[in-house]
């Protein structure tokens, strides 16, 4: 990865898979990386990494998104990892499910 040094990283869904492999990665080039998720549990042990900050936030939540992007401040690189894959074909979907899919995903 290039040299990101002194860079604002922000990702999302950064508790673990993707999300968490990225925010490891934007850090270990440099970045100041602040790492977001809905679990702050696996969100803590990323927060003990040097050079990323942890916060819980749920994506779907306009208010608490507009706050923390008001706190972080100018954004370099904004990797959005959230996601959300139903199992099974669309035809066997709810509608509980594609709303939350599009909602999450759009």
């Amino acid at each position: 990865m290039a040299d990101l040094a002194g860079k604002i990283v922000v990702v999302t869904a950064a508790a673990q898979g993707i999300g968490r492999a990225s925010a490891l990665a934007f850090a270990r080039a440099g970045a100041v990386v602040h790492a977001t998720d809905i679990n702050e549990v696996m969100l803590a042990e990323l927060g003990k990494t040097a050079g990323i900050k942890t916060r819980k936030l749920d994506v779907l939540n306009d208010e608490a998104v507009t706050s923390a992007f008001a706190e972080i401040g100018a954004v370099d690189v904004l990797f959005n990892c959230a996601g959300f894959v139903h199992s099974g074909s669309i035809l066997e979907m709810k509608d509980a499910d594609l709303d939350f899919a599009l909602d999450l995903n759009v």
